[in-house]
């Protein structure tokens, strides 16, 4: 994954642009600043092998593993993923991260996927079926709308291109120039139900009814270079948002703001992973892994014997972590993320994420589709792990 790069200046004035005018809002209350790209209006396509495809995203709900990819591919599987399933979706742009909702029984029928152009989808069928309840073109709207607003009300000088309001009003109409382009990377449900998502230079929206109505967040999230968000993480009560430049949020509660903490990355923060111990690692540009024992800990770094950068993990039933790659590469601790080794696999390709299948087997998904990894059984089982197609 490429990091998103954007001045400071320009960024923040996006996020203000934005505060000002979801805050209080009623999305459907706002146009859109034009007609929405043909993609976010375009079903995702048939397609004839589409455990082959470009998949950027897998989870699990119960007895069903979710995938997700490019041109708005999503497929479910109800059999550990030896056959998929290619789901209703009413856009064909790529889907870049999917979450379903914690239940007591771990079957959740409500779920959430986020993509390029601002797009987020909502399913209330396991997967079956998406809805588009928010994009990037309906963002754009908004942030021209308020812009003016707040410009009228003052009516600078346009001369004085560096007065806050006229900067601010630029960088709606550019925002809208633009287009719809600007991705979600993650999502994350808190127990109250309110979903949060963000993504490219430092945007951030959550819903508390469901996708009807957004509030922008950028306010609440120190930011002034305005680098992108690649996730969130939660452990216990506590959350996380990191992201570009080792960029890194933290709030004590889930109801909790976030405040910047002093990050133990120089460089990009791509993934995370809260172990079953009580530890949290976070991971990223060139297989660089930081753990955190226990909420509030200060983090160590932990070697690890890849160079590439780490992109997803999953923690399987034996407790054993794992850390996928952008180059094809797996590293395993069995120790809590204090110790990495490389796990030998073929084939390799560009991993994106994987899960854990009902029947124990390891599900990863990547650029060149699904793999389906021989159930591992006990930790020192995992090194002679492998792939079959499905």
């Amino acid at each position: 994954m490429q990091p998103f790069i954007r001045s400071g200046k320009h960024a923040a004035a996006l996020a203000a642009t934005l505060v000002l005018v979801v805050d209080s809002g009623v999305l459907a209350a706002v146009p859109e600043a034009g007609r929405p790209p043909a993609a976010l209006q375009r079903p995702a396509l048939a397609v004839a092998r589409p455990a082959a495809a470009n998949l950027q995203a897998i989870a699990r709900t119960g007895n069903r593993l979710v995938a997700a990819g490019e041109r708005g591919l999503i497929i479910y599987s109800d059999d550990s993923g030896r056959h998929w399933t290619q789901a209703r979706v009413p856009v064909s742009v790529t889907v870049t991260a999917l979450r379903f909702a914690a239940t007591a029984g771990g079957n959740a029928r409500e779920g959430w996927a986020v993509g390029n152009m601002g797009v987020v989808l909502r399913t209330t069928d396991g997967g079956a079926s998406w809805i588009r309840v928010f994009d990037g073109a309906a963002a754009a709207g908004l942030a021209v709308q308020a812009a003016r607003q707040a410009w009228d009300s003052v009516k600078p000088d346009p001369s004085e291109t560096e007065h806050p309001l006229n900067r601010l009003l630029d960088d709606a109409r550019r925002l809208a120039d633009e287009g719809a382009d600007k991705p979600f990377l993650d999502i994350a449900q808190r127990a109250d139900g309110s979903v949060w998502v963000v993504g490219a230079y430092g945007l951030a929206f959550s819903t508390a009814d469901g996708g009807r109505t957004w509030h922008a967040r950028m306010k609440d999230l120190p930011n002034p270079e305005g680098v992108t968000w690649y996730g969130i993480a939660s452990r216990g009560q506590e959350r996380y948002l990191f992201g570009e430049q080792g960029a890194l949020l933290r709030a004590a509660a889930q109801d909790g703001a976030f405040a910047a903490q002093a990050s133990p990355a120089a460089g990009s923060l791509f993934g995370s992973l809260a172990l079953d111990d009580g530890s949290l690692l976070l991971f990223g540009l060139r297989g660089k892994v930081y753990r955190s024992g226990q909420p509030g800990a200060p983090w160590s770094t932990v070697q690890t014997p890849v160079d590439a950068s780490l992109v997803s993990g999953v923690q399987l039933p034996d407790g054993t972590a794992l850390l996928l790659g952008s180059a094809g590469q797996i590293v395993a601790s069995r120790d809590g993320g204090r110790s990495f080794n490389v796990l030998p696999l073929q084939p390799r390709f560009p991993f994106a994420g994987a899960a854990v299948a009902p029947d124990g087997t390891l599900v990863i998904v990547g650029a060149r589709g699904l793999l389906r990894m021989a159930p591992p059984g006990r930790a020192a089982g995992i090194s002679t792990m492998r792939a079959a197609r499905p």
